[in-house]
């Protein structure tokens, strides 16, 4: 079998995966586009798509937050598909190949960044009847065009051979990474994040855990699985087992394929991001304030981003790969 075959010739019946990929652009154009937030006041109605979310940062002054956000929750996420089907498409090498599927796995979770935007935006702005905001269909049809790319991401990875994790035992050492990481993340779990004023008599305080159950609450059933799933179930199993592991010291690489696994699908980097874009925005809202858990939370995802540099083996160029030649 050559080398530089199609995928889309190797497995000629898989037909899941560019199919995804096409469904997640149409849903993409489709998302950012229409209405995502609504926010309801005393002068009436304002409504907001993704990409007139991002022009507001671009007349407000803040130009890096609207480039951040266009490029994660647009740019990437058509880049991302794009890739997906070219790497379906077009012949290469197996280690190319491989080396593109490890680099869309890693970064494709920032893609749900304006969708945390949102959700961090709804939990923020419940003043009673001063202002009050919810999602609009936009945000469901954009954040479904998001999961069918990770799903599009994950059913190409099965056809990928993936690379041989070395035999390593799990350091003790880097508990002294881990633990203080997980103690931050549950203590930002249940403390407030963020007091938001609005006309000096009326205040929103929440913790992240008050923010999912008022989604769930409030039936915007989307958003809160989501948010439950990326940010609390997904970073909690992911302290958990990666404890387990380094307290006990072993070689382990089944279970450091599923640690790593675990680590793509975890999100806390990419909300701690939502909360300190959604905190820059309120101000021309109402006032807002940092509680300790929003603190708490950054220093989490923050040794969490430094953990998994150390856990992760990043793809080199100058590593010998199997297949490379003609």
């Amino acid at each position: 079998m050559s080398a530089r075959q199609s995928l889309r010739r190797r497995h000629p019946r898989r037909v899941d995966v560019p199919l995804l990929a096409l469904l997640s652009l149409v849903t993409l154009a489709i998302g950012v586009t229409q209405p995502a937030l609504v926010f309801d006041n005393l002068v009436g109605d304002e409504t907001f798509s993704v990409l007139s979310g991002i022009w507001g940062f671009v007349t407000s002054g803040n130009l890096l937050l609207a480039l951040l956000l266009f490029g994660f929750s647009v740019l990437f996420p058509i880049g991302k598909l794009v890739a997906i089907l070219v790497l379906w498409l077009v012949p290469a090498r197996e280690s190319t190949r491989r080396e593109a599927v490890e680099w869309l796995e890693l970064l494709g979770k920032w893609s749900l960044l304006d969708a945390f935007v949102i959700t961090v935006v709804i939990g923020s702005v419940q003043l009673g009847w001063l202002s009050e905001a919810h999602a609009a269909a936009g945000a469901y049809v954009y954040l479904a065009a998001i999961l069918l790319s990770l799903l599009a991401t994950l059913l190409l990875s099965t056809v990928v051979p993936a690379r041989a994790e070395p035999a390593r035992p799990f350091a003790r050492l880097g508990l002294l990474l881990t633990a203080p990481a997980a103690a931050l993340y549950v203590l930002g779990v249940v403390q407030p994040l963020l007091e938001v004023e609005k006309a000096w008599f009326w205040a929103n305080r929440y913790s992240l855990l008050d923010g999912v159950g008022e989604l769930w609450r409030s039936g915007q059933w989307g958003l809160a699985v989501v948010l439950t799933g990326f940010v609390v179930v997904l970073p909690g199993a992911r302290f958990v087992l990666l404890l387990t592991l380094r307290a006990a010291a072993v070689d382990a690489p089944r279970w450091r394929v599923r640690l790593l696994a675990l680590d793509r699908w975890s999100t806390l980097d990419v909300f701690a991001l939502a909360l300190l874009i959604v905190f820059t925005k309120l101000g021309s809202l109402a006032t807002p304030t940092p509680l300790p858990g929003m603190w708490l939370l950054l220093g989490a995802a923050a040794l969490s981003l430094l953990d998994s540099v150390l856990l992760r083996r990043l793809p080199r160029s100058d590593e010998p790969a199997d297949g490379d030649d003609d």
